[in-house]
């Protein structure tokens, strides 16, 4: 998250932007011995979540960006987000099933 509020900024760059990536790179440097052990389980299959906060298992793809639709309403908002979700996914579920071939 602190990435794309950075990068946000890229065209009109201050100095706090530039201190903010530097405590990010200092960040990552500090904790580049951890990471996300992911142990898959064929019973779950793959699971989506859309705009929701971490719903267990474990994230495989992560993204956070704005949405370049309008939407009328939260619904509609909603569905442009499982849209744009499930264009990430079903490549994924394509892979996942010839890897198991």
């Amino acid at each position: 998250m602190a990435t794309h509020q950075t990068a946000r900024f890229c065209i009109d760059p201050k100095l706090s932007h530039e201190q903010a990536i530097m405590r990010i790179g200092r960040y990552l440097l500090g904790t580049a011995d951890r990471g996300i052990i992911y142990e898959p389980d064929p019973k779950k299959g793959l699971e989506c979540y859309v705009d929701a906060d971490f719903a267990g298992g474990c994230p495989v793809y992560w993204v956070s960006k704005l949405q370049t639709e309008i939407a009328l309403s939260t619904a509609e908002a909603e569905y442009i987000a499982l849209s744009t979700a499930l264009r990430e996914v079903i490549p994924l579920m394509t892979l996942m099933k010839e890897i198991n071939e």
